[in-house]
């Protein structure tokens, strides 16, 4: 009598577990909460939540309007395109053209760290760094950020990437993607807390877009990209199949 019991309650748990879509999602699913978020999946995110926020209306069309003048100005256009030689500038106290003896380059520009889109970018590229590096392409990330607030920037986040600043965004002009802060928007900033003269040390209030450049080694560039909409940005994981 005890063995067929014990025959029922197993072939009942064998219907339970195979009857529940639950449990089976719960093993094969992979993209559980313990899988990391790809920046992709992250930027979704972030805009969703920005969408859910009672903010006042009159703010959000603020900064689409800003987006939409920057990208109708043609800047995204004008701005360096594949197959153009990268321009020559110094960075880390050498020319440009010296880090390139050292391998293909992968330059990215990003607004700074008070910007939390620039961080889940930063986030997502440090940790595909190795791979970057597996492929034999040297990461660097510009930023008009003063050194005070990139330091912080490495400390705080354990970064291991070069970063490096764009002193009054002169690289990012080179590359055609740096562009005057539309002063409604600088003062929105202000009221959010955000405080340029204070993480860029001048008063220019200037800003890159995101841009992003795979430079070979004889200067070529093989890959641009750059987005007058600040939310917009190359997936690392993406941008690894561009690399040759």
């Amino acid at each position: 009598m005890k063995k067929n019991m014990l025959i029922v309650k197993i072939y009942l748990a064998m219907f339970i577990f195979v009857s529940s879509p639950k449990l089976i999602l719960a093993a094969d699913d992979k993209t559980s909460p313990s899988s990391p978020l790809t920046l992709t999946q992250e930027l979704a995110k972030r805009k969703e939540a920005s969408k859910s926020k009672k903010r006042d209306p009159k703010i959000k069309a603020e900064f689409a309007r800003a987006i939409k003048e920057l990208r109708n100005s043609g800047i995204e256009k004008t701005s360096k395109q594949k197959g153009a030689k990268a321009p020559e500038f110094h960075m880390g106290g050498k020319p440009f053209s010296e880090t390139l003896k050292n391998g293909p380059v992968v330059l990215k520009f990003y607004r700074g760290s008070w910007c939390p889109y620039c961080n889940l970018e930063l986030k997502a590229y440090h940790q595909n760094y190795s791979k970057f590096k597996e492929k034999g392409y040297q990461l660097i990330f510009l930023t008009p950020d003063s050194p005070r607030e990139i330091s912080k920037t490495l400390k705080k986040n354990n970064y291991t990437f070069p970063m490096y600043t764009d002193v009054e965004n002169s690289i990012a002009k080179k590359f055609g993607i740096a562009f005057k802060l539309d002063e409604k928007v600088n003062e929105l900033y202000k009221k959010f807390g955000i405080n340029l003269v204070r993480a860029q040390d001048n008063t220019n209030n200037e800003l890159p877009m995101p841009g992003t450049y795979i430079i070979q080694k004889d200067g070529t560039i093989s890959f641009a990209h750059a987005d007058a909409d600040y939310t917009n940005r190359i997936d690392p994981l993406d941008l690894l199949k561009e690399l040759k």
